[in-house]
């Protein structure tokens, strides 16, 4: 069986994916370095801040934030940053376990054995750093909610109360099903190779 067209493929996609690993590393260690940046100065840099966004509108403030909620802020942004660094570190190691199994199919055999648990890595991954990143972006969500008192910013005479619904996004849970789905079928075609194999 001629596996030209798979070897070619997997080489081209392992040196895409080795790029993308290089963007992930970077985004760890810049993001991991605003983190004490933030830890150190973000108070200063918050108490100038006249600008608040949420979604696609931009309020823009008189003075600044009160400095009684800067530090509930820095605490968010630090969350937000951690959260960063979680995301790209996942996301290095998701792509090292896809060039991994890149390896055996740039060699013309996409069912060498181990692919199958390499594909459990990566559906255990999205569906960890996936539930912690959004817990953590929601915990941000509410502590910039409640530090900017957003009651304060409409006016009580047309806004009599306000509310707000946070919702988490589960694509990573859909990502881990069909992850692990695709583990068990390289699991069924490692063991038909496994046969032919010895019947050669």
């Amino acid at each position: 069986m001629d596996n030209t067209k798979l070897t070619r493929s997997a080489a081209v996609i392992d040196r895409i994916l080795k790029i993308l690993q290089g963007f992930a590393l970077a985004g760890v260690i810049v993001a991991a370095i605003f983190i004490p940046l933030t830890a150190i100065l973000g108070e200063k840099i918050i108490a100038s801040a006249d600008t608040l966004t949420l979604g696609v509108i931009t309020f823009h403030l008189i003075g600044g934030p009160e400095s009684y909620l800067v530090p509930t802020i820095k605490i968010s942004m630090i969350i937000m940053l951690v959260c960063i660094v979680l995301e790209a570190a996942a996301a290095w190691y998701f792509l090292k376990v896809l060039r991994d199994i890149l390896v055996p199919m740039k060699e013309g055999k996409p069912f060498a054995s181990g692919n199958s648990v390499k594909i459990r890595k990566l559906g255990w991954t999205a569906l960890i750093a996936g539930g912690v990143t959004e817990l953590g972006r929601v915990i941000s969500d509410i502590s910039n909610v409640r530090a900017y008192q957003i009651e304060r910013l409409f006016n009580p005479e047309t806004v009599s109360s306000f509310s707000y619904n946070f919702c988490i996004n589960l694509w990573f849970v859909v990502a881990a099903l069909i992850l692990f789905f695709l583990s068990y079928v390289f699991r069924y075609g490692e063991a038909l190779q496994q046969e032919a194999d010895e019947t050669l």
